[in-house]
């Protein structure tokens, strides 16, 4: 049976984790401090991004496993 990402509730959860990280709820309200000239809610959004695709890429290689040979195969 092929494994597949999905099938893996932890990795779900951090997905889902990064996935709601990007979007900077923490942040509303609140004063927009700057860093190197970019709001600390950018920066934030770019860091859960890039964590976001950093984790996608490791469970794709980790977790999707493909056992069965294609149909019509020779």
């Amino acid at each position: 049976m092929p494994d597949e990402p999905r099938q893996h509730p932890l990795f779900m959860l951090l997905l889902l984790l990064c996935a709601l990280g990007t979007a900077p709820f923490l942040f509303i309200g609140s004063e927009s401090r700057l860093v190197l000239g970019l709001p600390t809610w950018l920066w934030s959004s770019i860091g859960f991004t890039v964590a976001l695709s950093l984790l996608t890429a490791w469970g794709v290689l980790r977790y999707w496993r493909d056992d069965e040979p294609p149909d019509g195969g020779a």
